[in-house]
């Protein structure tokens, strides 16, 4: 499948002012969750499949489905073998989506179609996922194989146009023929929010951000700026939200402060807060919550120190190691917070939840 071409901000200097003055103009909801993808394996137009589709594929009638960059598996595949955070978009694909609708509209555009969607996990935004039923898929691109003039990016990935995909409109209808109407709302797909539809110009400096369709109490995370006449997209992100996100990933190493800030951002990766959750779950019985951070955080420094010792001895920034301590209890907290709430939305166990992603 297709990797879904990046979306460059509206300021970037691939971006054209141009686009803010197309006629067709679209504004739709950016959702805040991870990227997720899905096509129907149809025997009868095999040879248009890549191989990484055609070698994991379980046979016709497949819903083959993978994350931004690699293909996972299928709707068939036992959830056992499923990261925890693809288990309620899998259980969209099994009771959520129509294959059959899906498999008419091959024929109807020449061979099979590529669903891209937004699986709604929690990342940055808590839509109140524990609180209120929420849909497992948000689809918001479709891509007929046949228009695909190549699966992989140019050298500079914000280059390459949208071109090829369907337009909004048709897009649209796919999202409302495959559904399933009566699956739950935590198995289902919808299409994502159309915010607004201008045809006199658009300027992204002054625009307001609305509340999100999916919790008003909180504004959208941003928007995407889409016309299908000149096949491009361009997104707007909330500053507040860009904020919260640094608090829930951590900083970048250089948008650190500090040489405290610059150590816990270079080496206190979620991998490596995971990595020793496991550990102390698996191995030392001890009990998954937010009562681990107490012992968890101490150890995650000391296996910074283990491991990165050598580095940090030769880093060309000053540090003292007791301001990292709280930096790191910080981060291992919202860590947890996010494998807890994930780990209940998907039913998984929160030690599956990103094991198996890279």
């Amino acid at each position: 499948m297709k990797v879904y071409p990046k979306i460059p901000r509206y300021d970037h200097p691939v971006v054209s002012a141009e686009l803010f003055d197309a006629e067709d103009l679209t504004l739709i909801e950016k959702f805040d969750g991870s990227a997720f993808r899905f096509t129907l394996y149809d025997q009868r137009y095999a040879e248009q499949y890549p191989e990484p589709v055609a070698s994991v594929a379980d046979g016709d009638g497949s819903l083959v489905f993978g994350t931004r960059k690699t293909v996972r598996g299928t709707h068939r595949d036992s959830l056992d073998e499923i990261d925890g955070a693809l288990q309620r978009a899998v259980r969209c694909l099994r009771e959520g989506i129509d294959a059959a609708a899906l498999r008419t509209l091959h024929d109807e555009h020449e061979g099979p179609l590529i669903v891209y969607a937004e699986n709604l996990v929690y990342s940055t935004l808590d839509y109140g996922y524990t609180d209120r039923d929420l849909p497992a898929l948000v689809g918001f691109d479709v891509l007929p194989y046949a228009a695909i003039g190549t699966m992989t990016a140019p050298g500079n990935p914000y280059e390459e146009t949208f071109e090829g995909f369907l337009d909004i409109d048709s897009a649209w209808e796919i999202f409302e023929r495959i559904r399933v109407d009566t699956a739950p709302t935590a198995s289902s797909l919808v299409s994502a929010t159309i915010l607004d539809r201008l045809d006199d110009g658009f300027d992204p400096e002054t625009y307001t951000f609305p509340a999100s369709s999916l919790a008003a109490e909180m504004q959208v995370e941003g928007v995407v700026v889409r016309s299908d006449a000149s096949a491009r997209r361009a997104k707007l992100v909330r500053e507040a939200f860009k904020e919260l996100n640094r608090e829930q990933f951590g900083q970048q190493p250089e948008d650190a402060e500090s040489g405290a800030e610059y150590v816990v951002a270079t080496y206190c990766t979620p991998a490596r807060i995971r990595k020793q959750v496991r550990t102390m779950v698996v191995e030392e019985d001890y009990e998954f919550g937010l009562q681990l951070n107490d012992d968890l955080y101490p150890r995650v420094v000391e296996d910074i120190w283990a491991e990165g010792w050598p580095e940090l001895m030769e880093l060309d920034v000053s540090f003292t190691p007791a301001d990292v301590y709280p930096l790191v209890a910080k981060r291992c907290i919202t860590e947890l917070r996010k494998m807890q709430t994930n780990a209940e939305l998907n039913d998984a166990d929160p030690l599956d939840i990103w094991q198996h992603l890279s």
